[in-house]
């Protein structure tokens, strides 16, 4: 399985040098991605549980645990090698790239999903979806400087209030679909960067009409 690195205000191509760095810790310990993060996901599991002394995980995953920590370790290195102190993270966000067309998302293509996502939802399904939905939402965010928190908290809590409409069946469902909606075009609204035009004052003779294609929740 493939990796994903997510450092803001990273170029390209220091992305790319950071997953091969850490792709290089784990080949060199014969040991897959997939192996080395669920090591990890045991050891906060551990962690997270209060580190009960019945549940602790086996050397094995301890060591791969280890070799993820390194890897990870070895992305930040090599992909903020040239970057100034102040600028450099504490940690680097690496993660299992299990799901390309989400994770890798663009804007255009990420706020797509969620509100088509929104239109399908009819509160009925048997697994919630929250995941993939915070995924998107945090694909908005990336090159935001304020803490996006509560922003992808907004979009996940009424996505999931509307996948459990099945359990309110008293209550009409589009309010919680617009509910989603208004989360999204918020999310939007806080992540956009103005465009040059936008960001400079516009001459008379240039003002005109501009149109905007509809979207569900969003007034053109």
């Amino acid at each position: 399985m493939d990796l994903l690195l997510l450092m803001k205000g990273a170029t390209p191509e220091e992305i790319s040098r950071g997953i091969a760095a850490a792709q290089a810790v784990l080949d060199r310990a014969g040991i897959t991605s997939l192996q080395a993060a669920e090591g990890m996901f045991a050891l906060e599991g551990w962690d997270i549980n209060g580190f009960p002394e019945d549940n602790e995980p086996s050397e094995m995953e301890h060591a791969a645990a280890n070799l993820w920590m390194e890897a990870s370790n070895a992305a930040l290195d090599a992909c903020c090698a040239d970057w100034p102190e102040e600028r450099r993270p504490f940690t680097a966000d690496l993660r299992l790239l299990d799901d390309p067309a989400t994770q890798l998302a663009d804007r255009p293509t990420a706020l797509s999903m969620l509100r088509a996502l929104t239109a399908a939802q009819d509160g009925k399904g048997e697994y919630l979806n929250f995941s993939e939905i915070g995924t998107l939402a945090e694909r908005l965010t990336l090159d935001v400087d304020d803490d996006p928190r509560d922003l992808i908290a907004a979009v996940t809590i009424a996505y999931t209030t509307l996948e459990l409409a099945r359990f309110h069946p008293d209550e009409p469902i589009e309010p919680k679909r617009q509910a989603v909606y208004d989360a999204i075009n918020a999310l939007e609204a806080a992540t956009e960067k103005p465009t040059n035009a936008e960001a400079q004052p516009l001459h008379s003779s240039t003002v005109g009409h501009r149109s905007r294609l509809a979207v569900p929740g969003r007034i053109a």
